[in-house]
């Protein structure tokens, strides 16, 4: 698992940065965000197509694997993030093992930032440092180690393995707390969005959030494998193969595919999603996040959208192919 010329194996970068008490240097995040956008901006066309700007489209083409698996809303989770690429769904190798060798295809749905619920109390007192003009931040340091840690790892990954492991864009992925563009403001328990912007802007800088900020408009908002999308959301509405390619062209499409809450998204919208890019396949579905879930997953629009996302579990879908797909065996818990 050594990268040829590289002094550490990745394991260690990864094990590295969970374990770090700090938040990273500036000129080493600096270095992994550019790193990661670069590997974002250069995707084979084949599996990215290119927009109408020339530009990495919102949709990426999976390449044929063994197995995939895919990753619910992280919102900070370094050991989560950790314990999957350290997962063995098949016995013997890792996940990031069967990455180096093309065996396995990782989709995160997104969301990097804001630990939420698990981080409400550290939150509710880094309130009072933000209004405070940050004379005290330890709560906010904690939380921000947590959020940039994150950030690195997947950055990282991407890196070594950029036709292997997608990073899709959540409603959180938004480090300029932008209206617009399909973003919107972000804040639940407190003023999570302006904190966040604010404490970058004041320990790390302008040029710092503009780094991320790129990173985050490159992201993709859509994988498709055979027979199986991953979107952030429930679609909001049916969604066709040209407008998810020029998503950054049409804010609609970015809100309809991250931001849509349950039961907001037209009837049918993921069935007829699946039939602008499968046609008639009884047994295609689209997997996504957003919302927490009750048990292991939640089937909506009649099985076509399978949610998963365990704020407070380790909860993960993998599987060999749709054919085979069952969710009560499928969707597993990891630690």
């Amino acid at each position: 698992m050594e990268k040829q010329g590289g002094e550490f194996s990745l394991e260690r970068h990864l094990d590295t940065i969970l374990k770090r008490a700090s938040t990273p240097a500036i000129d080493r995040l600096h270095r992994i965000v550019n790193l990661g956008q670069q590997c974002l901006l250069s995707e084979e066309e084949r599996s990215r197509p290119r927009d109408r700007r020339g530009l990495p489209g919102g949709l990426v083409y999976l390449a044929d694997a063994e197995y995939y698996v895919i990753v619910p809303d992280l919102h900070a989770r370094m050991d989560f993030f950790r314990a999957v690429m350290g997962w063995s769904y098949r016995g013997g190798r890792t996940v990031l093992e069967d990455l180096a060798f093309g065996r396995a295809q990782v989709v995160c749905v997104g969301d990097a930032f804001h630990s939420e619920a698990r981080g409400r109390e550290r939150w509710n007192k880094a309130l009072g440092e933000y209004r405070g003009g940050w004379k005290r931040h330890r709560n906010m340091d904690e939380e921000m180690r947590e959020n940039l840690g994150l950030l690195e790892m997947i950055c990282l990954v991407k890196s070594w393995f950029p036709r292997n492991f997608h990073f899709l864009k959540g409603n959180h992925e938004n480090i300029d707390n932008e209206m617009g563009h399909g973003n919107y403001p972000f804040r639940k328990f407190v003023e999570e969005g302006d904190m966040v912007k604010s404490w970058m802007l004041r320990f790390y800088g302008e040029e710092t959030v503009r780094r991320v900020y790129y990173w985050e408009k490159s992201l993709p908002l859509m994988a498709a494998g055979d027979n199986f999308l991953v979107t952030h959301c429930e679609p909001s509405r049916d969604f066709y193969r040209d407008e998810v390619i020029n998503a950054n062209i049409f804010p609609d499409v970015i809100y309809g595919l991250t931001w849509v809450d349950n039961d907001q998204a037209q009837p049918g919208s993921a069935a007829g999603t699946l039939r602008e890019f499968f046609g008639k396949a009884a047994d295609a579905r689209i997997f996504g996040g957003h919302r927490p879930v009750s048990g292991r997953f939640n089937l909506r629009q009649e099985g076509a959208f399978v949610q998963i996302n365990t704020p407070n579990d380790w909860v993960v879908a993998a599987f060999t192919g749709m054919d085979a797909f069952d969710p009560e065996t499928n969707i597993i818990k990891i630690g």
